[in-house]
């Protein structure tokens, strides 16, 4: 991913440099204000340095490897070593090794100005790292940087310090006596000063070789090339409360309550989803039940039920005489009139299959038969066939098949 390095100041201008990722080597520097540094950054792993002036980098022997411990055992180990009040230092963690712990101490109000800085500008990182820990490092030397009245100095991966450049020499040899047999070979200098005020000669130690670099591309260039994303190489100051994943707890904490409501809701409405779930298809199926029921009541020829709308409609197409022939209505719709017509005819059953409507009537004599056989033939859309005919008590008592007509 490309990246966008800030080196953070108190000025309004401020150095950006934009590395992209397939070639480092072409770089763009710029210096901008931090709101317009911010429409540089979308896309972009950004990555912000700070004065390492602010910051005290330092190491402290804990009896644990367990970095929450070790978080709650660092100020009280630095506390008589530290003038602030380490209830106002902020403490990020870096390396453990060898029992010791790579500690870097700034105060919470220089921590909350920085991200209020960014804040306002719309920047938001997840790294940010002393300056000189981005200065070129390499075993058996020492980095030092001189820019304005500043000197800076690498000592290790994750340690160095920032002094005024006149006070150099003093502190430099006391860091020097303290390294034992981790002295180093020699010191890599560059002077990034416009006109310097000291000599280098008066802000070294005699006896120890140095080489000089200058400072033609500035700065911020010089730290992105020392700078490597690996946690073993600097220390990120980003660390408990600081750390986004804390920024965007405190954020979402107002809110916990109203989305614990919200959840109750969803819960209950869920819970009351399902009871009325379970009651729409235990009613489903008493419907269903009572379909088949009807059903059967209606169509009690039918035996086997498979699709009750569906065979219900082929059988009322059947009666209408839907899809050809005349149907069963139609039968009656022609026979009722005439049957009516004649009192002494009394109907004594009927059926109806295969098309054909069977009647089974009672009627005073053979004549009123025959008249009601000529009548039903007179209609040209009926068929008619007396199948049997009987006296029986002063009644004659016949069967007559009645169809469509031709």
């Amino acid at each position: 991913m490309d990246k966008l390095f800030i080196h953070l100041t108190d000025e309004e201008q401020v150095e950006c440099l934009l590395v992209p990722e397939q070639n480092p080597l072409s770089i763009r520097q710029l210096r901008v204000s931090l709101s317009d540094a911010a429409g540089y950054g979308h896309g972009r792993q950004i990555v912000v340095l700070v004065p390492s002036e602010r910051v005290i980098l330092t190491e402290v022997t804990v009896p644990t490897s367990n970095r929450q411990r070790q978080l709650q055992a660092v100020p009280y180990l630095l506390e008589d070593l530290l003038v602030e009040d380490v209830d106002q230092l902020h403490f990020a963690l870096g390396s453990y090794q060898g029992g010791k712990v790579a500690v870097a101490a700034v105060a919470h109000e220089q921590m909350r100005r920085w991200m209020n800085q960014l804040a306002k500008a719309g920047i938001q990182t997840k790294f940010m790292v002393p300056d000189l820990l981005a200065l070129p490092f390499s075993e058996g030397a020492w980095s030092i940087m001189l820019t304005g009245d500043v000197a800076k100095v690498r000592t290790g991966l994750q340690s160095g310090f920032s002094c005024d450049a006149e006070n150099l020499p003093v502190i430099l040899e006391q860091a020097l006596e303290q390294t034992g047999e981790n002295r180093p070979r020699h010191l890599r200098v560059t002077d990034c000063r416009d006109k310097p005020d000291l000599t280098l000669e008066a802000v070294l130690p005699q006896g120890l070789e140095y080489q000089v670099a200058g400072c033609d591309q500035g700065v911020l260039a010089l730290f992105v090339q020392g700078y490597q994303d690996e946690s073993s190489h600097s220390i990120n100051l980003l660390q408990g409360q600081y750390s986004q994943r804390e920024r965007l707890s405190k954020l979402w904490r107002p809110w916990r309550p109203a989305a614990a409501l919200l959840i109750a809701l969803l819960v209950v409405q869920g819970v009351m989803a399902g009871v009325e779930y379970q009651r729409l298809s235990a009613e489903k199926e008493r419907l269903a039940k009572q379909v088949v029921e009807n059903f059967r009541q209606g169509f009690p020829e039918i035996k086997r039920i498979v699709n009750p709308k569906l065979q219900a409609e082929r059988s009322l197409k059947s009666l209408r005489g839907e899809g050809g022939g005349v149907g069963l209505l139609a039968l009656l719709a022609d026979t009722g009139p005439i049957l009516q017509s004649l009192p002494d005819a009394r109907l004594l059953g009927i059926s109806y299959k295969e098309g054909k409507l069977i009647l089974g009537m009672q009627l005073k004599n053979l004549q009123l038969l025959d008249e009601l056989e000529q009548r039903l033939k007179q209609k040209s859309s009926l068929t008619v066939e007396v199948l049997s005919a009987s006296s029986r008590n002063k009644h004659v008592e016949a069967r007559i098949k009645i169809g469509a007509g031709r």
